[in-house]
């Protein structure tokens, strides 16, 4: 029997955990959402968080430990939490284990946890501290500077913008792939997806105690040892970050997390996620040859998303900004363009993920392995 718990706090970023929670785990199972005040998601379905379908839970605003409907919180911490916002989950921790019931705490992927949910775990041992730090063999000061390429087929789903559903290509084409009977060793920057036996690379990427060069062998050592040990039919990875610099005004990060994450295992798939404006087939053709020689692999797909970039607010703020259109402007655009698109454009947000899987599996010779049958 699945152990309930509530989901705190929950913002858009975590819509694609909410969707599959329970596809691509057993133990636990989801009867509420909690989020902070500001972020006006509270009264709504989670789904409208992106403009996505109702999903069938609505987001409360308060954090009630005496609900009888949940029995362990999962409070996670976002990357860069301001103090407030870790004040904010040190008390939601700390109402919670007074009432007797469990927390499990993620952390922003370091070994970094707040000295209040630290004090609060050597009170009670009902508290759980996870921060998703699986170290790869060797030390950073170690002289293990051999580089060996990985033999599974890697997938890299990267998207022009870090928000343009990438996360949830990722959780469904694994969903899809585990349903076949396939061995996948995932790798994505949400912490929460320890849950899903899922690994992160946020500790190398993010770290602070190696250079770029130091970083990129740890990457690779770190996959080689998740293949030597799952030993997968697939490796699938969510980019670290924007696969590629925006324009002038919003450099987006430049993609250098991504670039150096290719330099570490070169993918043999990329599966492109992009605003629906942007799902035109001459522009598409021109990023993946640009993707084939910085990347390593051209676009296999494109998922379209139903983000809308607001170019006016980058000019201004030199940020990318960005509204969710409904999902009948991305099969409008699909409708459109699609059929003289030489890269298939689909949308997994609605009904295209299965579409994108056989098409996958199609391209990679993928065969269902049979029932007690290891393939590698």
């Amino acid at each position: 029997m699945r152990i309930p718990v509530a989901l705190y706090p929950f913002s858009a970023q975590l819509l694609p955990t909410v969707k599959l929670f329970e596809r691509l785990q057993d133990k636990y199972t989801l009867q509420r959402l909690i989020s902070h005040p500001g972020y006006g998601l509270t009264g709504q379905d989670a789904g409208y968080a992106r403009n996505h379908p109702h999903i069938g839970i609505t987001v409360e605003d308060e954090l009630d430990p005496t609900d009888p409907a949940w029995d362990v919180l999962l409070l996670v911490q976002a990357p860069g939490s301001e103090a407030i916002n870790n004040s904010r989950l040190e008390i939601a921790a700390g109402y919670t284990l007074q009432s007797g019931k469990s927390v499990r705490y993620f952390a922003a992927g370091s070994t970094e946890v707040p000295d209040g949910i630290s004090a609060l775990a050597d009170t009670y041992p009902s508290l759980l501290i996870q921060n998703g730090s699986l170290r790869p063999h060797g030390s950073p000061g170690s002289r293990d500077d051999v580089y060996k390429d990985v033999s599974v087929p890697i997938v890299l789903v990267g998207g022009l913008i870090e928000e343009a559903d990438t996360y949830e290509v990722v959780l469904r084409l694994t969903a899809l792939l585990r349903a076949d009977g396939f061995q996948v060793t995932t790798i994505t920057k949400h912490q929460l997806d320890q849950l899903f036996g899922f690994h992160t690379l946020n500790h190398i990427i993010y770290g602070k105690d190696l250079a770029e060069a130091g970083k990129i062998l740890a990457l690779n050592r770190l996959v080689r040892k998740l293949e030597a040990v799952e030993r997968p039919h697939v490796i699938l990875i969510e980019a670290p970050d924007a696969v590629i610099r925006y324009n002038d005004f919003a450099p987006n990060g430049f993609g250098i997390y991504t670039y150096m994450l290719c330099q570490a295992v070169r993918p043999d798939y990329f599966v492109c996620c992009v605003p629906c404006e942007m799902a035109v087939g001459p522009f598409l053709d021109a990023i993946s040859s640009d993707f084939e020689h910085r990347l390593g692999a051209p676009v296999l797909a494109v998922h379209v998303s139903n983000l809308i970039v607001d170019s006016m607010d980058i000019v201004q703020t030199g940020k990318v900004s960005y509204a969710h259109a409904d999902l009948a402007a991305v099969r409008e655009q699909i409708a459109i363009y699609g059929q003289s698109s030489s890269t298939p454009l689909f949308n997994v947000a609605s009904a295209g993920a299965e579409e994108l899987y056989a098409y996958l599996s199609a391209i990679m010779m993928l065969e269902r392995p049979e029932k007690g049958v290891d393939l590698l």
